[in-house]
């Protein structure tokens, strides 16, 4: 859960231009806040497009025993299908997501939204979902302000000396918030690869592991 709150980060994106912050966003206390309240939640929905730690998680997709549709969750914005589908036709299944309420999949090689035929398939996928402003890490919710407010600045006021000093603050609150967010995901350059990249790396095939062989490998031993 973020220590900042969604008040706090349109105070900051409007002190960034040099105006009055205010005491609430329901109000918004006789100051127009609505175009600096855009800007951070397009910019929260920019970052977590890329996948946060707390944001995306692989998850085998189930057909529904009525409709046969494969639903997703109400959140989703971005979604990786992993699983490798082919027709009787044998061309390969390509999908995207449809809206009619609620989100599903879409099968766009065969223009359908049943999925009857792929029922005993494991449907592998990673799903990107939103998530609300005060459960994202503090880390990155500064992050996000810092980019929000460069643009805002730059925006109503056009002030280049300021739009240098907000740009030192992006970059550093934009690395602060990665190297979090990397952390959080517990990666390393041997171990956030696809299997075959992994197999590639660490130079051994699926089934046999020498011991013995190191060259080329992440470890020692």
């Amino acid at each position: 859960m973020g220590a900042m709150s969604r008040l706090d980060a349109v105070n900051q994106i409007l002190l960034a231009a040099g105006e009055a912050i205010v005491a609430d966003l329901a109000n918004q206390s006789g100051v127009d806040t609505s175009m600096a309240e855009y800007i951070l939640d397009q910019y929260t929905d920019d970052l977590q497009l890329r996948g946060l730690a707390n944001n995306q998680y692989p998850k085998t997709l189930q057909v529904d025993p009525v409709t046969k549709r494969i639903y997703l969750p109400q959140t989703l914005i971005s979604l990786d299908f992993h699983t490798v589908l082919f027709t009787d036709d044998g061309d390969q299944v390509r999908v995207s997501v449809q809206n009619d309420g609620v989100p599903y999949l879409w099968n766009v090689t065969e223009q359908t939204d049943i999925w009857t035929a792929y029922e005993d398939n494991e449907l592998k996928s990673l799903l990107t979902v939103r998530v609300e402003w005060e459960d994202m890490d503090t880390p990155m919710q500064r992050a996000v302000v810092a980019s929000a407010a460069r643009r805002y600045q730059m925006l109503v006021q056009g002030d280049g000396e300021m739009d240098a000093y907000l740009a030192a603050d992006e970059s550093i609150y934009g690395y602060i918030g990665k190297s979090r967010d990397i952390e959080s995901k517990g990666r390393t350059i041997f171990g956030n690869q696809s299997p075959v990249q992994r197999r590639s790396v660490f130079r051994q095939n699926a089934a046999v592991v020498n011991p013995n062989f190191r060259y080329w490998r992440g470890r020692t031993s």
